[in-house]
């Protein structure tokens, strides 16, 4: 596709089957093929003619896993899936319970330092407990694949509750707080571990139906991929629904991530559920992200009037653009989230949540 085109043997080519010995020009690179008549697929022929490697075992697509099991997981049906992979409501059939296991695409964990990466941030959070994180109880790698069991959460991820609320209306402050605190209590307690999420959108906040209480999942699990998420960014189709939840460091390949991120992320999450949308929307990636880096969004109450002033301005604190100006850690903010409930005499653990 070049100006100059392929050539091998003085002949411009489009396709050509190299011979030992052939000389690939392109531009003013040259390559000479050398086969090496030692290895053993030297002397095969047909389709491993000329040292093609031998065909591996095709992958079967994660949808087609229902049934399977990885570990002692019976995967018994579909619950989601994103960019990095699926999950699915499973059984465990040593200890007959019900879990949720994330089965991550094989294509983001084939390579080893990628593996040892999922190993290690799998290991860091097995022991990790607390009320408002979805508990991990397993993992492993089985064949191709590298997965995740935690707890199973019956309820459902804030994003579909942003997108109901888009149809319905917005919820009232006095529950968007509520949200704030039960995720700020885990990320409070994630960063004494020293623990960043590093990914922290709607869809890794759970709310579940019984008590309305959030839990935050997938902790760690952007650890464990580090090094793919900011890369994809810079791809068209990729990551459009996540973008306007990532701190503006976070869309930078390469940039220093601490827990100022996840407040960041936070905040943009708590501000589509005061408004009904994110903070900032597009069709087109790049223009998405350069608003993520570089505008300013509008004040909740331009939407819904109700507000509350010291609410909204935590909020808005949370989105700001440099690290610095935010709250410094998740103590901090909780700090302030509870001086703000005891103004308005609220109740974080209050179950009368109104969609």
């Amino acid at each position: 596709g070049g100006s100059g085109g392929t050539m091998v043997a003085g002949k411009k080519i489009e396709r050509h089957e190299l011979q030992p010995g052939e000389v690939i020009q392109v531009g003013e690179s040259k390559l000479r093929y050398h086969l090496d008549r030692a290895g053993e697929d030297a002397t095969l022929g047909g389709e491993h003619a000329f040292g093609r490697p031998k065909p591996q075992p095709e992958i079967a697509p994660l949808k087609d896993l229902v049934g399977q099991s990885l570990g002692s997981y019976r995967l018994d049906e579909i619950i989601s899936a994103g960019n990095s992979g699926m999950v699915f409501k499973a059984t465990d059939t040593d200890k007959d319970r019900v879990a949720a296991v994330k089965v991550l695409t094989p294509d983001i964990t084939n390579q080893d330092e990628q593996r040892d990466r999922f190993v290690r941030a799998m290991k860091t959070m097995i022991d990790v407990r607390h009320p408002n994180l979805v508990r991990l109880l397993n993992a492993g790698k089985t064949g191709p694949y590298c997965w995740a069991a935690m707890e199973y959460i019956e309820g459902e991820d804030l994003l579909k509750v942003i997108d109901r609320l888009g149809i319905q209306g917005m919820l009232d402050w006095r529950e968007v707080w509520r949200v704030a605190i039960h995720v700020g209590r885990a990320l409070q307690h994630a960063q004494e571990k020293k623990i960043i999420h590093r990914n922290l959108t709607p869809t890794n906040i759970l709310r579940r139906h019984k008590d309305k209480v959030c839990l935050v999942g997938d902790l760690m699990l952007a650890k464990a991929l580090e090094g793919t998420l900011a890369q994809q960014v810079t791809q068209p189709g990729q990551l459009v629904g996540d973008v306007p939840y990532l701190s503006p460091e976070r869309t930078r390949d390469g940039a220093t991530v601490d827990g100022r991120s996840d407040i960041y992320s936070l905040g943009a999450t708590l501000y589509a559920l005061l408004t009904s949308k994110a903070p900032f929307e597009s069709d087109s990636l790049p223009e998405l992200v350069t608003m993520v880096r570089t505008a300013e969004p509008a004040r909740p109450s331009t939407f819904q009037m109700a507000i509350n002033e010291l609410f909204e301005d935590a909020v808005m604190r949370m989105l700001s653009k440099e690290p610095d100006d935010r709250f410094q850690t998740a103590r901090e903010m909780m700090h302030e989230l509870d001086r703000i409930g005891r103004h308005n005499s609220l109740e974080a653990d209050w179950s009368g949540w109104v969609d």
